[in-house]
């Protein structure tokens, strides 16, 4: 029989249905309402139309050249409804292709998540025109969703449909197109080949080379964007998932209400808090804000600290303390990120932290030294302000600190006793109006007929910004009568009862809704969503429409990384309601986080046959595991032990994630590597800083991984051949700090679905030949390759050039990449020239970072006689870029010109010894985006904006979005500086004069707010 031996800390976590296990800090109960049951009647869906039926209508085409019919003309039609409320959505389909297979599908989807689309033809009346009515239903809806599918073009309708969607995206009105090509390829729409240019060829007979060009333009537009390509094998409900999301996403978002509700109130908080901040006083300051939870204690601080920014020289946000403290290395992590934060320093650097002794040390001798502002949220009793970061009153004059918590007598003792203490109090009934309306209206006031009861709903939250954003984003979109209905509810629950408040949102979620929320709340806050999405599609669920829902009401945020951020006191409401499963026999529950509680559940059970999820630090797993854990999805085992005891008959067959990250003692002989090649299901394998591990796994025969890791497994024999011939569904592929000695089974290209592709200095002997083909790699999203000099191609030159000549991959031929990183590869990136299927309009590359590397243009007729100079402003870099980094390239010219980058935020250019010119750059500041700017060590750079152009003073010219400024070691002074109306950070010096000049050389550093 085996069993599992607890070596150390532990933390074993979850199942998904119905048993899940995690060792954690117990946590107290909160109080609950057994009484309260959800609502189970679900609202009417909401209407639709559809305008593929027309595919078929008034299709009289005698006439060899007549005109199509368009959106414009007055001709007699069949009828249907003028909309009678605006439309969100507009779906164009072919029905024949798509209606059953896929349109009402998607439909069903979009209907869940209320959103209202124009699809169905169930309501159509007489009466009205075909032309006026589709084309309200266009203008009313922000999001087309053309379903391109074979017969698509055949259509005359559906090609109106498109030339009318792609002419109002042109507008720039709000209007988007996401489309999704249906067993068809986006260059066959693109291009009009394939099935396309058969029904071209039909339609040629029949219009006019105006409606002919019309229709080409729309399907060239959207054959360039990028959407869903759905084939024969794949699931439509899992496309159909992801599709519902970005849909919501794209409706959910407004510029005007974007983080809006977060300042709904917040003026006389704000204003009392900066009073007792004393900003201009001397010494070192500490405000203590408290509050009970969901009291908006956070967003006080972090409104203070963003209204703060240019007051100090370096600041911090330190989120979440009371959690941070609780997980392994707690302190330290504080630590790390403060340090990191002030000394801007990374895990490589000599101010890296090991210890809880040296992090104080440092904080002390080298933090303390700058005038900070550091916000410390939600602290506990736990919480010792001296151990983490040292004596206050060492920190330099001006340095001030704000902390939350719940607890006043925490808040008491800090700072020798002196924190100024400030209470967050609920919400008028005014502001919580407001901010109700925010989530349930999207707007500032109720809509009529919901005046009553919205101000019924608010008197029942008592001011709570939490419990008003939860309960108000539940009601976003339902009936009256659901509203009536949680307004009873929320009348039978006792006053101060806020987590009895926030479950009737919860309550009114669905079965998967639910599901998903209780195991976030239990073990997966602060995880990449990417990883439990695996597990809960396995179960049936649908977990991008899952995390939506859970999104759109406020019980759940995505945080800039994709990992899952929860409000604690949602956190609690949901491991109460687990608790409540059964109180007094915890393995009875559907999910077990407590250290001790899980100890005794493994302790006195022989076999855990629903367990699904298991998370351990520190174990051993020893002996026979047959029919112990069968029904296994997830194992998480950071730190594994692996000395000599090993586990027979391990259960893989639905094991789909195995997580073994950071296990320094894994070996070889491990006995779960036998039965790795059976795991049929497996779709994530992370192996990252295994560094004992020799030899690479057998990886499953079924091809059914997706995601792979082998970052820092840095002991691998030097002979260690990689086999991808089973890795053609990967999705992600990280080698770096790794090597091996070859790659065998194929090439990297053959990997279609590969879109983030890490070879951060990875060795391979036979690398250059396995990524010939890496222009395949359509979905790649992300390529990093540095200190690879290995990883780099020649695609123009002859075999007999290819030993001596390398370039990097050309980037044409990756139109859909968005990050690439090529650092020290002292080899040629390829730019094509700017009317090369003007690739650079297309391509949605968004950050650049280039070092050692040549950017090598590729000469034009026009340009293959002329000079470099007018080669390089021949070519230009995707307009789509926002980050542009380039570092120590030695190349005399070879910058492209930046006149078209609209997006770019970020520029630096550092160490570029022989570049004498940025070309476009005045161009780049009118488009009013960039708002950093730094040019370091680029001693012939003597041409710059700050001159001015056109015999304009520069000091004329204002600059508004640029917040900061770096200027080193460049050629040129500066006579006059330009206005800058929102610049926070100016360095500027040594520079070096031209000799004809009569500058002085300068060194100036200034934290100022706005420099005219």
């Amino acid at each position: 029989m085996g069993c599992i031996r607890i070596c150390g800390k532990v933390i074993l976590a979850p199942i998904v249905i119905p048993y899940k296990l995690c060792f954690r800090r117990k946590r107290p109960t909160p109080h609950s309402n057994n009484n309260i049951r959800p609502s189970l009647a679900p609202p009417p869906p909401p209407p639709f139309l559809s305008a593929s039926t027309y595919s078929n209508l008034n299709d009289n085409t005698s006439q060899q050249h007549q005109q199509a019919p368009s959106f414009d003309s007055q001709q007699p039609s069949p009828t249907l409804p003028l909309p009678t409320a605006d439309y969100e959505v507009f779906l164009s389909f072919r029905g024949p292709d798509t209606r059953h297979q896929f349109s009402e599908i998607l439909g069903l989807f979009l209907a869940k998540n209320k959103i209202r689309t124009f699809l169905d033809d169930n309501e159509l009346r007489q009466g009205d025109r075909i032309a006026p009515s589709l084309a309200k239903a266009i203008e009313q809806s922000k999001i087309y969703i053309p379903i391109l599918s074979l017969k698509y073009a055949e259509s005359k309708w559906c090609l109106n449909e498109l030339a009318e969607m792609v002419e109002r995206e042109k507008r720039n009105d709000g209007h988007i197109i996401l489309p999704i090509f249906y067993l068809v390829e986006p260059r066959d729409v693109g291009h009009q080949t394939g099935p396309y240019e058969v029904a071209f060829q039909q339609h040629a007979r029949k219009y006019d080379a105006k409606t002919i060009l019309s229709w080409k333009n729309a399907l060239q537009r959207v054959g360039k964007i990028k959407g869903w390509t759905v084939k024969s094998k794949d699931r439509h409900a899992t496309i159909i998932d992801r599709v519902s999301s970005v849909v919501w996403s794209h409706i959910n978002r407004s510029e005007d209400l974007l983080g809006a509700d977060e300042f709904v109130g917040m003026d006389d908080h704000v204003e009392a808090v900066m009073e007792k901040l004393s900003l201009d006083s001397p010494g070192t300051i500490m405000v203590g804000l408290h509050g009970f939870g969901g009291i908006g204690k956070t967003t006080i601080a972090r409104v203070v600290y963003h209204k703060l920014a240019t007051r100090f020289e370096r600041r911090c946000f330190l989120e979440d303390v009371r959690t941070t403290q609780e997980g392994k290395d707690g302190i330290i992590s504080l630590q790390r990120k403060l340090i990191s934060n002030i000394m801007i320093t990374r895990d490589s650097d000599p101010g890296y932290v090991d210890d809880v002794h040296r992090g104080r040390k440092l904080i002390q001798d080298r933090v303390s030294q700058f005038k900070v502002l550091i916000i410390l949220d939600d602290v506990d009793e736990r919480f010792d302000f001296k151990e983490v970061l040292g004596d206050p009153r060492k920190f330099v004059s001006g340095s001030r600190f704000i902390v939350t918590s719940r607890n006043t007598k925490i808040l008491r003792s800090l700072n020798e006793n002196q924190c100024r203490l400030y209470e967050v109090r609920p919400m008028n009934r005014k502001l919580s109006l407001q901010l109700f309306c925010r989530s349930a209206f999207q707007g500032n006031a109720p809509l009529p007929g919901y005046e009553t009861l919205s101000q019924e709903i608010v008197q029942r939250t008592e001011g709570v910004p939490l419990v008003l954003k939860v309960v108000g984003s539940s009601l976003l979109r339902e009936e009256k009568s659901f509203w009536e209905d949680t307004l009873l509810r929320l009348g039978k629950i006792p006053h101060k009862e806020i987590i009895e408040r926030l479950k009737i949102s919860y309550e009114s979620l669905d079965y998967e809704a639910k599901q998903v929320f209780l195991d976030i709340a239990c073990f997966y806050i602060g995880r990449r969503k990417d990883f439990p999405s695996y597990m809960w599609s396995d179960l049936g669920f649908h977990p991008v429409t899952a995390i939506t829902i859970l999104t759109q009401r406020s019980l759940l945020k995505i945080g800039d990384d994709g990992d899952l951020q929860m409000h604690d006191q949602l956190r609690d409401m949901g491991r109460a309601i687990v608790r409540e499963e059964n109180i007094e026999q915890p393995w009875m529950r559907s999910r077990v986080w407590d250290k001790k509680e899980a100890t005794e559940l493994l302790q006195n059970m022989k076999n855990l046959p629903k367990l699904r999820y298991f998370e351990a630090q520190q174990v051993e797993f020893i002996g026979d595991f047959i029919n112990i854990l069968p029904n296994i999805r997830w194992l998480c085992l950071p730190l594994h032990k692996s000395e000599g005891h090993h586990p027979i008959n391990f259960p893989m067959e639905n094991l789909i994630i195995l997580d073994l990250n950071c296990s320094s003692n894994l070996q070889d002989d491990w006995g779960g590597w036998s039965q790795i090649k059976m795991a049929k299901k497996l779709k994530v394998m992370d192996l990252s800083d295994c560094p004992s591990l020799t030899k690479l796994p057998d990886f499953p025969e079924s091809g059914s991984l997706e995601w792979l890791d082998l970052s820092n497994v840095n002991g691998l024999d030097s002979g260690v051949e990689l086999d991808v011939g089973n890795l053609w569904n990967l999705k992600l592929l990280h080698l770096s700090n790794i090597k091996i000695g070859r790659i065998t089974g194929g090439t990297i290209g053959t990997m279609e679905s590969l879109q983030d592709l890490d070879l951060n200095d990875f060795e391979c002997d036979n690398l250059k030949e396995v990524l010939v083909d890496i222009e395949e790699l359509t979905s790649l999203e992300r390529l990093q390759i540095t200190r690879s000099e290995k990883a780099i191609m020649d695609y123009q030159l002859s075999k007999e050039e290819e030993d001596t000549s390398y370039k990097v991959v050309n980037l044409w031929e990756l139109l859909e990449l968005e990050d690439l990183f090529v650092l020290d590869s002292n080899s040629e990136l390829e730019i094509p020239p700017a009317d090369e299927d003007s690739w650079w309009k297309v391509s949605k590359l968004k950050s650049m970072m280039l070092k050692k590397t040549k950017i090598e243009v590729v000469p034009t007729t026009s340009t293959s006689q002329s000079s470099s100079s007018s080669a390089s402003s021949s070519c230009m870099l995707p307009s789509s870029l926002t980050s542009l980094l380039i570092w120590d390239c030695l190349e005399s010219v070879w910058l492209p010109t930046l006149e078209n980058l609209e997006n770019l935020i970020h520029l630096a250019i550092k160490e570029c010894s022989y570049l004498g010119e940025i070309q476009g750059l005045d161009n780049l500041l009118q488009f009013n985006k960039l708002e950093t700017l730094e040019l370091t060590s680029c001693p012939l750079l003597t041409s710059t904006f700050l001159r001015g152009s056109a015999g304009t003073a520069a000091g004329k010219i204002v600059i508004e979005s640029l917040r900061e400024l770096c200027i080193r070691k460049c050629g040129g002074g500066i006579p006059h500086l330009p206005s800058f109306p929102r610049l926070t950070t100016l360095e500027i010096g040594p520079l070096t004069p031209p000799d004809n000049d009569d500058q002085v050389n300068i060194y100036l550093y200034m934290n100022i707010q706005g420099y005219t």
